[in-house]
C-alpha cells in the first residue's frame, strides 16, 4: 500500500507539467501538439497498466522511458537528445513501475533545462554480477552544487519517493546513489 501511495503521488506532477506544454502546442504547433499528445497517451496507457501489479518488466520501464523523452524531445526541440540502452537478456526482468522516471525527469528539470543546448541523457541497464542489476540515468547537464552541505537541487520529492520505494521493496539489497560526473552532469 506504501508502494502504491509513492507511485500516485508521483504521476500527477508529470501528467500536469505535459498537459501545460501541451496546451501551448495547440496554440502555436499542431502538428508538434498531436505528436505530444500521442505520446502521452501511450505513455498514460502504459502507467495505467503498470500500476495494476507491483512489477513490470524492464523493456516496459524503458518503453515509459522512450514514450516521457519523446515528450520532452517535442517540448525541447534540438536542445534534447537520448539514448536508451537495454540488453534484451534483461528485457524481461522486473522492476517497480516508474522507477527511473523521477531520476530522467530531474536529469531535466535541474540539469538540461538551464541550458541553452546540447543536452543528453543516457540510461542503461547491465549486470553488476549474477544477481545485481544496475540501472543509470546519467546527463551532461549543470551537475551538483559545488557545496556538500547543499542538498542538490531537486533532492526533494522525486528522490526521496525512489529511495523509500527501494527500501520498502529491497530493503538493503537495494542502493541509490546521487554523484556528480568528473566530465559534468549527474549520474
Amino acid at each position: 500500500a506504501h508502494l502504491k501511495l509513492l507511485q500516485a503521488q508521483l504521476e500527477p506532477h508529470m501528467l500536469f507539467n505535459t498537459l501545460a506544454n501541451l496546451r501551448v502546442l495547440i496554440a502555436t504547433d499542431a502538428p508538434r501538439a498531436e505528436q505530444m499528445l500521442d505520446h502521452l497517451i501511450a505513455y498514460l496507457r502504459a502507467t495505467l497498466a503498470g500500476s495494476r501489479s507491483g512489477t513490470h518488466s524492464l523493456a516496459s520501464e524503458f518503453a515509459l522511458l522512450a514514450d516521457y523523452l519523446a515528450l520532452m524531445q517535442i517540448r525541447m526541440g534540438d536542445r534534447l537528445t537520448y539514448s536508451l540502452t537495454l540488453p534484451a537478456d534483461l528485457a524481461g526482468l522486473p522492476v517497480p513501475p516508474l522507477l527511473l522516471q523521477p531520476l530522467v525527469e530531474n536529469s531535466i528539470r535541474h540539469g538540461l533545462e538551464p541550458q541553452l543546448a546540447d543536452g543528453h541523457i543516457a540510461v542503461h541497464a547491465s549486470m553488476l554480477d549474477d544477481s545485481h542489476l544496475l540501472l543509470s540515468v546519467h546527463d551532461n547537464g549543470l551537475g551538483l552544487p559545488a557545496l556538500p552541505e547543499q542538498p542538490p537541487s531537486g533532492s526533494g520529492f522525486g528522490l526521496q519517493q525512489i529511495r523509500e520505494r527501494l527500501a520498502s521493496r529491497y530493503g538493503g539489497a537495494a542502493r541509490f546513489d546521487l554523484t556528480a560526473d568528473s566530465a559534468g552532469g549527474t549520474r
